[in-house]
């Protein structure tokens, strides 16, 4: 029966690192409506004041029904105006870099020299120790281009422009919160401003978000991988040496 051979110098003690670095699809979507929510905060002014526009993602079954009718409506059937709606239409890889092998990927090293562990300490530096270093290891991600089809709808002209001119001036910017960001780039609004779906009249305006991203999966043929993702460096201890020729000579006596 053969033995599993373990090898010890891979098990690294994780504790307080927090989970692995990954980046998925679902994180870029959602960079969307959190630029939207918190940085474009498009708003209307209504009969009741200045209102907030709805952002949401629209699930397939919601899209079907936004291209069968043009219009965005609730579970009970009612029109809801204003808001804006998007959806991922498209995902195209960027051969920008390669894995080399999925079996050893390229990683990209981060080192912290002192930790709790392994904290600064002026005796060892005055005897020339040399401090171990930790190295946090991430997997060079696939670059990504993504495209996005997205939809505003309004009661009135004047509040379509409103939305345009806010999403515009953020257009062609870097989207994204305090942990990523993404270059997000708009060319150009179509704006039908007479829909009719049958008694129903609304103004309403299209257009594309094309966001370059990266991906970082957490799948099991990376954790099946020779990737490790935290490594240390060897402690460094200088050590002097003298050369005595002469014992008598180079001694002084008393």
């Amino acid at each position: 029966m053969a033995e599993n051979k373990i090898n010890r110098a891979d098990q690294m003690n994780r504790t307080g690192d927090g989970p692995n670095i990954t980046m998925g699809l679902y994180e870029i979507d959602s960079v969307i409506k959190y630029y939207f929510d918190n940085v474009v905060q498009p708003t209307v002014n209504t009969e009741d004041g200045p209102a907030p526009v709805p952002v949401i993602y629209a699930s397939p079954e919601r899209w079907k029904n936004i291209q069968k009718s043009g219009l965005l409506r609730d579970q009970k059937g009612m029109i809801q105006l204003p808001a804006i709606a998007y959806k991922r239409t498209s995902f195209e890889r960027k051969l920008i870099g390669s894995k080399v092998d999925i079996n050893n990927p390229l990683v990209q090293s981060f080192q912290t020299a002192y930790s709790s562990k392994n904290t600064y300490d002026n005796f060892e530096v005055l005897n020339g120790r040399k401090p171990v270093g930790t190295f946090h290891n991430v997997v060079v991600p696939d670059y990504i281009t993504l495209q996005y089809e997205c939809v505003i709808w309004t009661d009135y002209i004047t509040q379509l422009n409103t939305i345009i001119e806010d999403i515009n001036y953020s257009a062609n910017q870097y989207w994204g919160n305090e942990k990523f960001k993404f270059l997000a780039k708009i060319d150009s609004f179509t704006t039908d401003l007479t829909v009719d779906a049958g008694t129903d009249r609304v103004n309403k305006a299209t257009f594309n978000i094309n966001m370059n991203g990266y991906v970082i999966p957490n799948n099991i043929q990376k954790a099946l991988s020779n990737f490790n993702p935290k490594t240390f460096s060897p402690a460094i201890i200088t050590v002097g040496s003298e050369v005595v020729i002469d014992i008598n000579k180079d001694i002084p006596t008393k």
